[in-house]
């Protein structure tokens, strides 16, 4: 890459023009972030990690409506003093199902980026080049859910509401 190449993108990612942040580690040793969804609309939870049961009650009031939605989980970590990366993923490997991956996010990257208060959940909506196209910030109560869904029917408009069978 040649000096003006990498300006150019450098002044995107200033800029805002490209979502991604650096790779991180989840619970698992694995390394991810919006790399790993090329040319794929996303939504971006973020918030801190005292408060992650929170991406789980928003990913299933949004999967109700948009079952195939392809979501990245981050956890903030801004405690004080901060825990080492191990600890969290210990505590990530006990509390998370076995098949959920949480992004641990030790520097506040996301956070930082976006200046976010992660105290609540982040809700970002990125369309298929990792641009920022909606934010949100809260718990999933029923007018924020319709707010959110209807930021990603853009990107899920033939999606078909999950049927539940319970009664």
């Amino acid at each position: 890459m040649n000096f003006r190449t990498a300006l150019i993108l450098l002044c995107l990612y200033c800029a805002g023009g490209h979502a991604e942040t650096a790779l991180l580690p989840d619970q698992y040793g694995q390394t991810g972030g919006l790399s790993n969804y090329p040319n794929q609309p996303l939504l971006v939870i973020v918030v801190t990690g005292k408060k992650l049961r929170w991406i789980g009650r928003w990913e299933k009031q949004l999967r109700a409506q948009l079952p195939e939605l392809v979501s990245v989980r981050v956890a903030d970590i801004n405690d004080q003093p901060p825990p080492s990366l191990e600890q969290v993923s210990s505590r990530l490997r006990k509390h998370v199902p076995e098949n959920v991956s949480i992004l641990i996010d030790m520097n506040s990257s996301w956070a930082n980026k976006y200046k976010l208060d992660t105290n609540e959940p982040c809700l970002l909506i990125l369309d298929d080049k990792h641009q920022l196209t909606a934010q949100f910030r809260g718990r999933p109560n029923s007018d924020l859910v319709a707010q959110v869904i209807a930021g990603l029917r853009v990107y899920y408009p033939d999606s078909a509401p999950s049927v539940d069978a319970t009664p």
